[in-house]
């Protein structure tokens, strides 16, 4: 990656170079692929959206105010499209992250199964969580994103996005304890 700012590839490419376009896809597709799989079971159909995505953002490219990070902007366009995809489908379906995950290989084959029965069941407890929750909590703990970054791309105000964050863990917590009985 070189060190050109997202702002200046965007300058750029209203400006009409294509290939300071190709920069910020290069910089940004990994990310909105991933945002894709949450939205999406397989790898065809992320594409299919990663793709759909960035020509959207092509599009509105005019619209994009350097007030905002560019990847917080483009990611709202790839959560809306989401929304949209799945509301147009009437199914919702995420792939199980946290079983697909590598094992990690230390410690005893004993303990290597507790936790990979941990990682299943905190999967499928997110996926059993209201669609808001499951996808705030996935934006912030798999994608990294801060809070005003989710509250940007959802549209909702800071403290609302902590709000649902906080009800998910504990709604992840007492399922978890629920089911180890702990």
């Amino acid at each position: 990656m070189d060190d050109t700012s997202d702002i200046n590839l965007v300058e750029d490419t209203l400006r009409g170079s294509l290939g300071a376009y190709e920069s910020l896809i290069r910089r940004h597709e990994r990310r909105i692929f991933y945002l894709g799989l949450k939205f999406h079971k397989n790898y065809e159909d992320a594409e299919d959206f990663t793709q759909e995505v960035f020509l959207k953002a092509y599009e509105k490219l005019e619209t994009f105010s350097k007030n905002v990070p560019f990847s917080a902007w483009l990611y709202r366009i790839g959560y809306n499209h989401g929304i949209n995809r799945i509301s147009r489908k009437q199914t919702f379906e995420l792939p199980d992250e946290t079983a697909e995950q590598i094992p990690d290989l230390s410690g005893t084959p004993e303990t290597q199964l507790e936790r990979e029965e941990e990682q299943g069941v905190v999967g499928r407890i997110l996926e059993r969580l209201p669609e808001m929750y499951n996808m705030v909590i996935k934006m912030r703990f798999f994608d990294d994103l801060s809070y005003a970054e989710i509250a940007e791309i959802i549209g909702k105000p800071v403290n609302t996005i902590k709000s649902h964050i906080f009800r998910a863990k504990e709604l992840v917590k007492q399922a978890f304890e629920k089911h180890f009985g702990r």
